[in-house]
């Protein structure tokens, strides 16, 4: 029943809208880190145990014992305000997904498709046009409208090498694809004679498609600690830039190399009992000017930072077979701060955008141990450093992991 409610949900796509943060594919505004470690914050860069890897740190895929699938899905809602106005707008969409494949006992590999953005933000305005004629001043209606979209793909082959029960080493190649439009549209009413709408288009459409590496480490010092991390390269490949006006019919392709920027992350992790841990992680993402694309090259961008502060604690459900109900669920919660680049498309600038967030999650354990239903709650407000603008969200995320186990007959044992 669960898996017949995830497919239909991730075959909705995104609807309504979205956040205005997120209409360009910058940072990953959505956090694509795995549902476990959004509920602890987005932070698991040091988790050390196969119920639930980060996706950043392909060095953790060495703690698999099998085959697994990874699914998810979530859903948002936006309240947007500014000096005059407000909105809300809601999305659907999917998380990233997953097949891990144990090639040897010091092997692990993973394939996936991370879908880091998409979103669909519309605004509205009616205004009129003044002009002169013979019986004076006539003023014409029209409504303006402005539609901007993003997506961001990432396609990635992670590998795990285990070089002993304390250390593991991770690498990924990746091949992200990003799309950004920005159409204008005034939009004029049909007018009496019949002879067609007057209505004028302008849009900028930017593609960039490029190729990018990642090298992670997982190190266990002892038993309570851990440490893990990684890095990853720019993107390098074209970009892609069509800009179309329906006026005289201009249509102009050109095509430009670039980059995308990489990052890097590391994060800390103690376990002072079997069931209690505590996680915090750190990120940070450095943007040069060209790395926004065409369209913005000659606004006047700074080079800029991004990075991010997340911690969160959690306490594991036992695996007893008297354990029952509520006791093998798991919990956690966390918190994260965000500083992120905005690219602020009607206005041709660029700007800074804060995000603080309250993160709860809860793991349920599968029939016949075959895997786990992970949820996380995400609570935040984002604010515009350069603008009047403020956002509050609420996001639920829903992620299925299923080992090999999902197909085989229970034999349940007792364990510590």
């Amino acid at each position: 029943m669960i898996y017949l409610i995830l497919l239909l949900l991730t075959s909705v796509q995104a609807f309504a809208g979205g956040s205005i943060f997120g209409a360009q594919p910058t940072m990953d505004q959505v956090q694509n880190s795995g549902v476990r470690s959004i509920g602890l914050g987005g932070a698991g860069l040091a988790l050390w145990d196969s119920l639930g890897m980060h996706t950043d740190n392909a060095a953790q895929i060495g703690a698999l014992t099998g085959t697994m699938l990874r699914a998810g899905m979530y859903s948002g809602l936006y309240m947007t305000t500014d000096a005059d106005n407000s909105d809300s707008d809601g999305e659907f969409n999917w998380q990233p997904f997953r097949l891990y494949l144990r090639v040897h006992p010091r092997y692990k590999i993973a394939l996936g498709i991370d879908p880091l953005r998409r979103a669909d933000v519309r605004t509205f305005a009616q205004d009129s046009l003044a002009f002169e004629s013979d019986t004076g001043t006539v003023y014409q209606p029209f409504e303006q409208r402005v539609l901007w979209q993003g997506s961001a793909t990432d396609f990635r082959l992670d590998n795990a090498f285990v070089l002993s029960s304390r250390v593991s080493l991770g690498a990924t190649i990746g091949f992200l694809s990003e799309y950004l439009e920005t159409r204008s549209t005034l939009d004029f009413p049909q007018p009496a004679t019949g002879t067609g709408a007057r209505d004028a288009e302008y849009s900028d459409r930017q593609r960039f498609s490029g190729v990018w590496g990642s090298a992670s480490v997982l190190v266990r010092p002892n038993d309570h600690w851990s440490v893990g991390g990684f890095w990853r390269s720019n993107a390098n490949g074209d970009w892609d830039i069509e800009q179309y006006v329906n006026h005289g019919g201009e249509n102009l392709l050109s095509q430009a190399s670039g980059d995308r920027p990489g990052g890097l992350g590391i994060g800390v992790g103690y376990r002072w009992t079997e069931k209690w841990a505590a996680y915090a992680d750190v990120r940070q993402q450095s943007w040069k000017i060209k790395q926004f694309g065409p369209v913005f090259e000659n606004q006047g961008f700074d080079d800029v930072d991004a990075f991010a502060v997340m911690g969160g604690v959690e306490k594991l459900g036992g695996t007893r077979l008297t354990d029952e109900g509520f006791d093998r669920w798991d919990y956690r919660a966390g918190i994260a701060y965000r500083m992120q680049p905005w690219q602020v498309i009607d206005a041709g600038t660029r700007s800074d955008v804060s995000d603080v967030a309250l993160n709860l999650g809860v793991s349920l354990p599968l029939a016949q141990n075959a895997g786990k239903l992970n949820l996380a709650l995400e609570l935040g407000n984002r604010s515009a450093s350069d603008f009047d603008l403020s956002e509050n969200y609420t996001r639920f995320y829903l992620q299925l992991d299923m080992h090999e186990r999902w197909f085989q007959r229970e034999r349940r044992k007792l364990r510590d």
